[in-house]
């Protein structure tokens, strides 16, 4: 037991990032993501791509966290419209992920045998529905089967039981308008089309938002492995943590909340640690983003 007292964090650390985090989120938000580092260890969804021109031989979906941290309990998961009968809400596509770990890149891609643009870490069948909004999800402790329905009701909330945890989830829409009950669901924020075309390549930026990517993969914007260009290093705008175009008081509380967290969201100079040279790049972009 003696061993385990070092890594957890001291009241007083706890304080500081809840009044950092006062400065931006309501009270309940604060403490969910004070914690929220520690219970999920930071892993999430960082890059998917669902379709493509011609043949569908480079879907993938790609998960990043801390080097050598356990996947063990994960499972990545597609929620879509199932059988007409069954409404929104069923199980589409499920990769089980224990006995699997983020490389020492950072990284960790499922995909396709077919995929040109590089190799998969584990290699599956896919075959990602596109036209039809989708959540793509990591979900702990899952334990319904393929084509379970997991919104009984069709009131675009997921029923509780089938799963332990939401770790991480995106919703790749259809509709210029975010869905509601009643029609096909959407049960994460949601990645709207541009011109009524669904996305067929979305990236998480530094930031925690989610961007569309190119549609073409030849000559295209895929990142699969590496930093997404919307992570660039030499970003004029590094340290706009929440996205609102300036640096600011609102991004500083954001970084003081992650700080000492290996929290990819807030690692600016991609040490894997939220640190003192961090806070650095912060302050030198201080003020308005660049036009």
């Amino acid at each position: 037991m003696s061993t385990l007292l070092p890594s957890l964090p001291s009241c007083l650390m706890l304080m500081t990032r809840l009044a950092a985090c006062a400065l931006v989120f309501m009270p309940a938000r604060c403490m969910r993501t004070v914690n929220g580092a520690e219970v999920n260890g930071t892993i999430h969804l960082n890059e998917i791509r669902i379709d493509q021109p011609g043949a569908d031989a480079d879907e993938y979906v790609e998960l990043k966290g801390p080097p050598g941290a356990s996947l063990d309990g994960l499972w990545f998961v597609v929620i879509g419209d199932g059988a007409a009968a069954q409404g929104s809400g069923v199980i589409e596509a499920m990769v089980n992920l224990t006995g699997k770990s983020i490389l020492p890149d950072g990284y960790f891609l499922i995909g396709e045998s077919s995929m040109t643009i590089t190799t998969p870490d584990l290699v599956t069948n896919l075959n990602f529905e596109n036209g039809d909004n989708v959540t793509h999800m990591l979900l702990r402790g899952l334990t319904a089967a393929n084509g379970a329905d997991l919104d009984v009701e069709d009131d675009c909330v997921l029923d509780q039981g089938a799963f332990i945890e939401v770790i991480d989830a995106i919703t790749i829409g259809t509709g210029i308008t975010p869905p509601v009950a009643g029609a096909e669901c959407g049960y994460a924020t949601v990645v709207a089309p541009e011109k009524d075309a669904q996305a067929m390549h979305v990236m998480r930026c530094r930031s925690g938002g989610w961007v569309r990517g190119s549609d073409a993969v030849i000559g295209g914007d895929d990142t699969p492995g590496a930093v997404n260009g919307c992570d660039a290093t030499g970003s004029a705008c590094q340290g706009d943590l929440n996205g609102d175009q300036v640096v600011d008081n609102a991004d500083l509380g954001i970084l003081l909340v992650k700080w000492d967290f290996p929290d990819p969201t807030a690692d600016l100079d991609g040490s894997g640690w939220v640190d003192g040279p961090d806070l650095g790049i912060m302050l030198s972009r201080w003020g308005a983003c660049p036009a």
